[in-house]
């Protein structure tokens, strides 16, 4: 090899190793949700965000059968949920359908306009164990659902949300998501627990 080539040859080696963790490191910070789901829930939930975008239309949300359900959910010590849109229908049964979100939740921003960012799937817990026999936790997307006794106004009911129109860097099923705000003077459903 003649010395120009070998030199050019040695730069860009160099250059690659020097360049290499800098790509690596890069992709280690680039958050990912589904690594924490199996492959087939992975390919779930990208049929539900394909079989239901028309849920980010907010203006037909009531055309399909959603009504406003209290106010933005927040939680000081945690974040926000947002405001929620509930199917009655949905919500009145023990049929868990990842297609069918018996809750959509919405921030609503400064300016008046409401961005979908998540379905929320509930049972109320005497429809899902009538004869209250300790029927298992209902499951979907392979986590189990946990029971909610302290929304206002609402009999226990079992819930799970899935992120699936905004990042939750707290995971793609949390109850809450850090990003999420309810704006100023917007109504607000406080869920922050108070000391006793």
């Amino acid at each position: 090899m003649k010395p120009k080539r070998l030199m050019l040859f040695v730069f860009a080696a160099a250059f690659l190793l020097m360049t290499l963790p800098l790509v690596v490191h890069s992709q280690e910070m680039v958050h990912d949700p589904s690594a924490e789901i199996s492959p087939e829930i992975a390919r779930l939930v990208a049929d539900v965000r394909h079989a239901t975008a028309d849920f980010r239309n907010f203006d037909s949300v009531e055309d399909m059968g959603y009504g406003k359900f209290l106010d933005c959910f927040t939680n000081n010590q945690i974040g926000g949920m947002g405001q929620h849109y509930v199917n009655g229908d949905l919500v009145g049964d023990s049929v868990l359908d990842p297609m069918e979100p018996e809750a959509l939740v919405f921030e609503p921003t400064e300016d008046g306009d409401m961005i979908l960012v998540a379905f929320e799937y509930l049972v109320f817990a005497d429809q899902w164990d009538p004869d209250n026999t300790g029927r298992a936790a209902p499951v979907l997307f392979d986590q189990e659902m946990h029971l909610k006794t302290n929304i206002p106004d609402t009999p226990p009911v079992w819930t799970l949300h899935l992120w699936l129109w905004t990042d939750n860097p707290d995971g793609l099923f949390s109850d809450y998501n850090p990003t999420i705000f309810c704006p100023a003077n917007y109504p607000l459903t406080d869920m922050t627990p108070t000391s006793s």
